[in-house]
Formats: structure tokens, C-alpha cells, sequence
């Protein structure tokens, strides 16, 4: 069974949207998780009459509080997060559950989406590929289906990693089993303008610090094979936090990240 967990605020229409795009699969989900992160503006009751099932959490503006929610209500074999302003192609499901059952020793499988961010490295159909991940997120939400037996090692999101708490989850994802790449295009994907990836006070450079630093740690302890890698993305996001708080005249916060990155071995 497909459980597909959709987390919503404040988005009465583009969470319809986003929800006909799920009964619309060719392969239908065995159950439609929605998690409404406390809307007041008629999202809930609209939710009320849709054959989900509906949990309302306190709001808290965290993706990753409301997904682990989602998680914890789950009961599919199969797993996809879905967010409320993006659609997936009636092929999602079908596509993504087929690479899993082609390929069972692979934990998590991964489509094409739209818009195209342009040319990408071409990956292998099945492969490792916490390196390529760690150099840069190419996993877009949605797009990404995963085994549930992966929960008991992989656990929640991070909440301390938000807005990149999706990065995160993916980077350990990916140091625990191979990933199947589906080379069609799964869902379209949008950018609202209350999306939490455009969150105020450079909160973004913060959290790829936290995600690139644990990313960082794991390698130590358990992948010295990448910890170059890993030193050298954790400095990189330091550099860019330093960027960041340079533009904007915040020399304490720029002397510390330039201070860091001088840490860092």
C-alpha cells in the first residue's frame, strides 16, 4: 500500500489542486494523509469532505513537524510527501512503485520533474548516491517515494533543519540503501510565494549549515570516504551564510561564519 502525506497551510485552493492530483493516479494511493499545519482560512473545513484522512496540528510554520505527524499516522509500505502547491502526474505513483518492485534491494526511488532546472549529470538507474546529494539537492518533495522499513534506521524529519529539512531527510535516505531513478517526469512542481524555502533572515544558509555539518558527522564516523566531500560542502554553505550576512551588513554574523570555515578540517 502507497501512503502519500500532503501538508497544507493557509492554501485552501492550491491544496484542492494538489489533492486531485493524487485521486487522479493511475495507481491509486492506499490512503491520503493531509496535515493541516492550523489554517483558519477555510482550508480545514473544505479537507472535512474529502476522503482523506485529515489531522490538524498546532501550527507551527515547520514542514518537518507536520510531515513526522503525517509519518506517524502512515501504515503504507510505500511512502511520498506531497506538498500543497505542487502536482503530481496522474504517472507518479505507477512509475515510482514500479522501479521499487523492479529493483527490491533499492530503498528509495526518484523521478523527473518540471520545470526543468536545466542539464543535470546523468545518474545510473540504480545507484548510491549520497555523494551527488551532498553536493547538490536535486530531490525535489513529491517526486520521491521510499520503503517504510527505512523508517526504523532513518527515523523523522529534523525540524532544526527547516527550510532544508527535506535535504536532510534525503542525505540519510540515501546512506542507508540505493536509490531507482525514474527518467519520467512525475510532478510539477511551484513555488508559492509563502513558501517556506523563501523564509526571511537568510533562515535558509542556517539550515544548509545544520544539514551539511550532521552530513559532515555521519561521514566521520561512518563514510570516511566522503568526508573530503563533506568538508568541502559544509565549508561552501559556510562561505555562502558569510556572503549573505556581508550584503546585508551583519559583520558579527559574517566574522563568525568566516571564523568557522577556518575551524572546519
Amino acid at each position: 500500500m502507497i501512503s502519500v502525506i500532503l501538508t497544507t497551510y493557509e492554501r485552501r485552493e492550491l491544496v484542492a489542486r494538489a489533492l486531485a492530483s493524487v485521486f487522479a493516479q493511475i495507481t491509486a494511493a492506499g490512503e491520503v494523509i493531509v496535515v493541516d499545519d492550523g489554517s483558519t482560512d477555510g482550508t480545514a473545513e473544505f479537507l472535512r469532505h474529502q476522503p482523506i484522512q485529515l489531522l490538524r496540528v498546532p501550527h507551527s510554520g515547520n514542514p518537518a513537524v507536520a510531515r513526522n505527524a503525517g509519518l506517524n499516522r502512515a501504515r503504507g509500505d510505500l511512502i511520498a510527501f506531497l506538498d500543497s502547491d505542487d502536482t503530481l502526474r496522474p504517472n507518479a505513483l505507477k512509475d515510482l512503485s514500479a522501479a521499487l518492485q523492479a529493483q527490491p534491494a533499492a530503498g528509495f526511488a526518484y523521478g523527473a520533474y518540471e520545470p526543468d532546472p536545466g542539464p543535470r549529470l546523468a545518474v545510473p538507474p540504480v545507484a548510491d548516491i549520497f555523494d551527488r546529494l551532498l553536493e547538490s539537492d536535486f530531490l525535489v518533495t513529491g517526486a520521491v517515494l521510499f520503503r517504510r522499513s527505512l523508517l526504523g534506521a532513518v527515523g523523522g524529519l529534523d525540524p532544526q533543519c527547516s527550510p532544508a529539512e527535506d535535504w536532510d531527510y534525503w542525505l540519510r535516505l540515501a546512506a542507508r540503501a540505493d536509490g531507482v531513478h525514474v527518467a519520467r517526469t512525475v510532478i510539477d512542481i511551484a513555488i508559492a510565494a509563502d513558501s517556506v524555502s523563501r523564509a526571511p533572515g537568510g533562515a535558509i544558509y542556517a539550515a544548509n549549515l545544520r544539514v551539511t555539518r550532521k552530513a559532515l558527522r555521519w561521514c566521520i564516523d561512518h563514510r570516511p570516504a566522503s568526508m573530503a566531500l563533506a568538508r568541502r560542502v559544509h565549508r561552501r554553505s559556510m562561505l555562502a551564510s558569510a556572503r549573505y550576512h556581508w550584503h546585508r551588513r551583519a559583520i558579527t554574523q559574517t566574522v563568525r561564519d568566516l571564523a568557522m570555515v577556518a575551524r572546519v578540517r
